[in-house]
């Protein structure tokens, strides 16, 4: 049977260790939190660049079409005409084009980020539960042999004691 020194040196032991590991587990689970965060807000701010810069095309669009309109009216020439409905074509396909790229350009950026959030979430350190039940069992261990040798130590001063005492 072990003595209680041996007892609570495996119990403190084991203690402390997990405590560490459970403090570990919290600090991981915080930063795939705040990574999670960044993401996200990352992927905000692409979708809201991404409309601001749509919406700013089709106004310019708007706008260059309408310059079109008046040039052509103040010219005399028809809005059905093929030399004005070229125009006003080229200047939907120009829009329609820049639009497409405004968008390629944000699934771009957001593909970073997404990848970039990946490795942070590789770098973080978390223990496994393998891991975490062996340093557990190697505390115990630690502490057993600890309170062992406290104990032999202990014992062994009182033989000493106990041999001098006699031999006076």
């Amino acid at each position: 049977m072990c003595d209680p020194v041996t007892i609570a040196m495996t119990v403190v032991s084991v203690a402390t260790t997990a405590a560490s590991v459970i403090s570990e587990v919290k600090a991981a689970k915080a930063q795939n939190a705040a990574i999670a965060d960044q993401l996200a807000n990352s992927e905000a701010e692409i979708k809201s660049a991404e409309s601001a810069e749509l919406n700013e095309r089709a106004r310019a669009a708007r706008r260059e079409q309408a310059r079109i309109k008046v040039a052509a009216g103040e010219s005399g020439v028809q809005l059905g005409s093929g030399s004005i409905e070229a125009l006003l074509l080229d200047s939907v396909t120009q829009q329609q084009l820049a639009g497409e790229r405004t968008q390629m350009n944000a699934e771009t950026q957001q593909r970073a980020a997404v990848a970039e959030a990946n490795s942070m979430y590789s770098r973080v350190q978390s223990p496994t539960l393998l891991g975490a039940g062996l340093r557990l069992a190697s505390a115990g261990l630690q502490g057993y042999s600890a309170g062992t040798s406290l104990e032999i130590a202990r014992k062994g001063a009182s033989k000493k004691a106990a041999s001098a005492a006699t031999s006076k």
